[in-house]
C-alpha cells in the first residue's frame, strides 16, 4: 500500500552538515526523513520557498522537456528501503510519466524524485513497508524514541541554506 505525503521541511543538521528532507504522512502524524545531498535539498527547498532561480536549475530542465515531448509525471513513489554494508540502508525511488495511453516507470533517487514532484503538483508516495521501517511516529508510546526524534529535528536550522 503507498501513502501519500507531503515536504514538511528540508533541513541541514547543525553538527554534521547533512541535508534532509522531511515527509509527512497524510492523515497521521508521522515523519520520514530521507538523508539526500545539498543539491537536491536546494532544489526542492528553493521550490518550496517559491525561490526562482535566474537559469533553470537541473529539475526545471528535465520538467521543461518531459512537458514538451508531451510526458506528464504524475507521481513519484518511495519504494523501497535497501540495507547497505554500513548497517544503513538506502532508499529507492521512482518517477511515473504518462506519455499519452502509456505509462512509464523510471528508477531515480527519491531525493530527484522529490524535487520534481514539487515543480509539477505529482503526487508524493511512500511505501506503507517504507514508513514502518524508517518514520517516527509522533504518536508513539515509545517517549524515548520521540524525545530522541524531536531533539534532532530541534537541532535542525529552520533556514535550509544555513551551513550549505
Amino acid at each position: 500500500m503507498l501513502v501519500p505525503c507531503s515536504v514538511e521541511s528540508v533541513r541541514v543538521h547543525v553538527l554534521t552538515n547533512q541535508h534532509v528532507v522531511l515527509l509527512q504522512a497524510e492523515g497521521v502524524r508521522r515523519l520520514l526523513p530521507i538523508w539526500i545531498g545539498p543539491d537536491q535539498a536546494y532544489s526542492i527547498a528553493t521550490r518550496i520557498a517559491g525561490i526562482t532561480s535566474e537559469r533553470p536549475l537541473t529539475h526545471d530542465l528535465i520538467v521543461d522537456m518531459l512537458t514538451k515531448i508531451g510526458a506528464e509525471i504524475t507521481r513519484v513513489v518511495v519504494k523501497d528501503l535497501v540495507a547497505d554494508e554500513s548497517g544503513g540502508g538506502v532508499f529507492h525511488g521512482s518517477v511515473f510519466l504518462q506519455v499519452a495511453d502509456r505509462e512509464i516507470e523510471v528508477d531515480c533517487r527519491p531525493s530527484d524524485a522529490i524535487a520534481l514532484a514539487v515543480r509539477c503538483s505529482a503526487r508524493i508516495l511512500v511505501s506503507e513497508t517504507v514508513l514502518d521501517r524508517s518514520a517516527i511516529n509522533a504518536e508513539s508510546s515509545d517517549d524515548n524514541e520521540l524525545s530522541v526524534f524531536k531533539e534532532f529535528i530541534e537541532s535542525l536550522p529552520d533556514d535550509p541554506q544555513q551551513n550549505s
